[in-house]
């Protein structure tokens, strides 16, 4: 596992909540422009969380934000080749709801998301920076 996804509808507040709990910050808060929100990892030990919050109300988290409040909502696993993976998934029932692009606050890998009912929302995100994106 790579990380454990977390809406958070105010970034500053929900920083100030994990680190009371122990949890560490992992580098600055990054802008994803194209999903609009800003991202803000965490840590303790091994475990990381990615904090998600909204920009705007073009937010890709809005959705999540509107009906949970502050939640997890997505897994993300690492893989060595985003399309193969993306291509096994879909064939086990699983469907594309982010075409592979750039993680912005990933180094620039490739992320894909994917939704099963009985899963619901995963991330990909290719670790192999042969096929990084910039």
């Amino acid at each position: 596992m790579h990380h454990l996804g977390y809406a958070a509808k105010t970034m500053d507040a929900s920083i100030e909540e994990f680190l009371k709990i122990g949890r560490k910050k992992v580098g600055k808060t990054v802008l994803d422009e194209n999903r609009r929100v800003s991202i803000q990892f965490m840590n303790l030990g091994n475990y990381c969380i990615e904090l998600v919050a909204p920009m705007d109300t073009e937010s890709s988290i809005n959705s999540i934000i509107t009906k949970s409040v502050n939640t997890p909502y997505h897994i993300c696993y690492s893989v060595d080749n985003i399309d193969e993976a993306v291509g096994r998934l879909k064939k086990e029932g699983y469907v594309l709801i982010e075409r592979p692009s750039c993680a912005v606050a990933i180094d620039s890998h490739k992320d894909a998301f994917l939704y099963n009912r009985n899963m619901g929302i995963i991330e990909l995100v290719e670790e192999n920076t042969r096929n990084k994106l910039n």
